[in-house]
């Protein structure tokens, strides 16, 4: 036990040299002609060395630290005799203390009071021998804030000395409820990474509140601490299980947008005008890959809009282009249409109507049916039968016509044939009948000559489908 102090005592006045020669060596800084970059260096080592050095005899220790802090104020005069200096390390001594006080405030939440008692103790530390000084207006009041804190802990110590047991059952109840908190959150399904984030936030919430309350000397303690460490585990695994599986998705996704990208770069690297459904459905494709990491993504997206903007704008320039070519031949139809009409003749119709069919456009319909009134009364003018202009009119009709027209011709026309020959299939029905019944002849005739007529008429519309064929 002798040695034991006496060591102490040595350790003690050993302590007491070093900051005596810390003392000195502020002295020497304070009087050394330095840049006051190299003055700044060596101050802060020597108060980081000031604060890692123990405990001095106690009796020695109030002056020794009064002339420890006359002799930093006097540097601060010094250095501060550099307004910029000043203002700039003013303001870093703001923001520091502003830092202390918000670390010991957060202690005051601590369920373990011893600790948080000792984990101030450090904080007061770099407080009173690490911090330099704020503005006045500022100094007073933080201090004041800081000391307020300080006294709560100090207070709360105090207090849980004298109630440890009410305590000690308190915190064991803590530690229980934030346990099945953490085995609750822990049993928590998870469909996204959205969703897996929340729950880790409310895990470590939940552990940190364990952790914090600190070990208790209490029978229940242990057990529960082998819970939390096992909880802790196998959250730490499912974690972990879940982002590696994210991480092959990230993956995957990634190389689904890559792909989607060459082909794209294909497309847009051909001379043969791209398809916009094509586009379309490329663009469709991209926009559906998810979960894929946001750096990456951004990367990815600005790749793949570039080109499919490039894209569009050929398409877009092409109907362009193509409205101009539509515009002109619109002029042009319009100048044959004109000139037939005025300059009517049978001889060169047939001249007239391929102009017309050499330019590329469809003719409107309504255009197209306004044409075929006139030429159906100028060809009955000119000595035509209804068979023949109908026909004729028709072999026009069918060479103007676009492919859709066309196509909607035909099906009319068929429709037309299918009615036709329902139609005689029914009358030829009842010719057999009125012959089985003995009918007179005149009904026989009617029945005959109806069905002559159908045949005729079936005759002329598969005429006009061939003009479609």
């Amino acid at each position: 036990m002798v040695n034991k102090k006496r060591r102490i005592f040595i350790d003690f006045k050993e302590n007491f040299q070093k900051k005596t020669r810390l003392i000195e060596d502020l002295k020497i800084l304070i009087s050394n002609d330095l840049k006051l970059e190299e003055k700044e260096n060596i101050f802060k080592n020597i108060r980081r060395k000031w604060i890692n050095i123990g405990k001095v005899p106690s009796h020695l220790a109030f002056n020794l630290n009064n002339s420890y802090n006359h002799q930093v104020k006097l540097y601060y005069d010094l250095v501060y005799l550099n307004s910029d200096f000043k203002e700039k390390d003013l303001e870093k001594n703001l923001f520091e203390k502003k830092e202390l006080i918000l670390k010991i405030k957060k202690l005051n939440n601590y369920g373990n009071k011893i600790k948080s008692y000792k984990d101030s103790l450090k904080i007061i530390k770099r407080w009173n021998f690490l911090t330099g000084p704020t503005r006045q207006n500022f100094e007073e009041k933080l201090n004041e804030e800081f000391d307020q804190y300080v006294k709560q802990i100090k207070d709360s110590k105090k207090e849980y000395l004298s109630n440890r047991e009410k305590y000690t059952n308190r915190f064991i109840e803590d530690k229980k409820s934030l346990v099945y908190e953490m085995e609750s959150i822990f049993k928590q399904n998870c469909d996204g990474k959205t969703s897996w984030i929340k729950k880790i936030n409310s895990f470590e919430s939940s552990k940190q509140k364990f952790i914090d309350i600190g070990p208790i000397d209490h029978d229940e303690n242990e057990e529960l601490w082998v819970k939390f460490k096992k909880i802790n585990k196998n959250f730490l695994q499912e974690k972990n299980s879940f982002f590696k599986n994210l991480k092959k998705e990230y993956s995957n996704n990634i190389s689904k947008q890559i792909e989607l990208i060459d082909n794209l770069k294909k497309i847009h690297k051909k001379d043969k005008l791209p398809k916009h459904a094509d586009l379309q459905e490329l663009k469709k494709n991209f926009i559906s890959v998810e979960n894929v990491p946001y750096k990456k993504n951004k990367e990815n997206r600005k790749v793949f809009f570039d080109l499919l903007t490039d894209c569009y704008e050929k398409i877009g320039h092409n109907i362009s282009n193509k409205k101009m070519i539509e515009k002109k031949n619109s002029e042009k139809l319009e100048g044959i249409i004109n000139e037939i009409k005025q300059n009517f003749s049978k001889q060169d119709i047939e001249d007239e109507i391929q102009k017309l069919s050499d330019i590329d456009v469809s003719i409107p319909i309504k255009q197209l049916n306004e044409l075929s009134v006139f030429l159906s009364k100028k060809f009955k003018d000119v000595g035509h039968d209804q068979s023949d202009i109908e026909t004729n009119i028709l072999k026009i009709k069918s060479s103007l016509m676009s492919d859709k027209e066309k196509s909607l011709a035909k099906m009319k026309i068929k429709k037309k044939i299918d009615e036709i020959k329902k139609q005689i299939g029914q009358l030829e029905n009842n010719l057999t009948f009125i012959k089985s019944e003995k009918s007179d002849n005149s009904i026989f005739d009617s029945v005959h000559n109806q069905i002559e007529e159908f045949n005729k008429d079936l005759i002329l519309q598969k005429k006009k489908l061939s003009h479609f064929i």
